[in-house]
């Protein structure tokens, strides 16, 4: 993910996010200095876990919205690590020629995701910073798997929450949905403006000095990312209230949960 966070193992650095959602999510990519941050986020923001795994529900269930529509190319910005339910993962379930790439700027997280996805021919992983579009859409993993005349399901999933407004997140959205197709998609969340999370990052800075640095923005600002595509139904909502389809998936008071999401189609 984007984020201003250093590499794995790095003495005195916060560990990327990255390894932290894969302990979160119940994978094996992290080592113990990231399950004890991880356990520091825990206690001053105890619901993230539960909104990391939700936001990982949610891209399974867009990537099987997408494919009913009879989307097979899938691009993912600021991915992480591709394991537990990611998208080739959910994607090759249902069409094994599936076509996934990932994209994440931490060279180590980069490193151990190409790896993993190394021996499937429709999956790539390229390791380059969202700021930087033309080098992602002209990077020869990029262009040997994604056919840009086709329609693309395009995946921003929590990473826009690492990108302060001085890097014109809105402005980045717009450059990658202009490169895809009519007929294409956009799948975004975000950690919403919540004052639990404020105490959270607030009691954090007590008590281990700097969190990492994030950039919460409102239910409002999210649905501006879309400007003019066509937003998907419900639209808008809090992340466990996006199509779920059991119970579990929606959890109590789904209402409150501060990160929201929306797809929306590419007139």
């Amino acid at each position: 993910m984007v984020s201003p966070v250093q590499g794995h193992g790095q003495p005195g650095a916060h560990p990327n996010i990255a390894w932290i959602h894969d302990f979160w999510l119940g994978g094996t990519h992290h080592d113990k200095a990231d399950i004890d941050y991880a356990g520091k986020i825990e206690l001053c923001a105890p619901h993230i876990p539960y909104l990391v795994r939700a936001s990982r529900a949610l891209c399974g269930r867009m990537v099987r919205y997408l494919l009913d529509q009879g989307v097979r190319q899938f691009v993912d910005l600021g991915s992480g690590i591709p394991t537990m339910g990611h998208v080739h993962e959910v994607a090759g379930a249902v069409d094994p020629d599936s076509r996934v790439v990932y994209v994440d700027v931490d060279p180590a997280v980069a490193a151990v995701g190409r790896a993993l996805v190394s021996e499937r021919e429709s999956v790539a992983y390229v390791e380059a910073d969202i700021r930087d579009p033309q080098r992602i859409l002209s990077a020869p993993e990029f262009r040997d798997t994604i056919d840009l005349a086709e329609p693309v399901g395009l995946f921003v999933i929590e990473t826009l929450t690492y990108l302060p407004d001085s890097d014109d997140p809105a402005d980045l959205v717009r450059l990658f949905t202009e490169a895809t197709v009519s007929g294409s998609y956009l799948g975004l969340t975000h950690y919403g403006e919540s004052a639990e999370l404020r105490a959270g990052l607030a009691l954090f800075d007590r008590m281990f000095g700097a969190p990492p640095v994030v950039t919460l923005r409102d239910r409002e600002q999210l649905g501006g990312f879309f400007a003019d595509l066509l937003l998907v139904d419900p639209g808008v909502v809090p992340v466990p209230l996006w199509r779920p389809t059991t119970e579990s998936e929606t959890g109590r008071n789904p209402e409150l949960a501060p990160m929201y999401t929306g797809l929306a189609r590419k007139r």
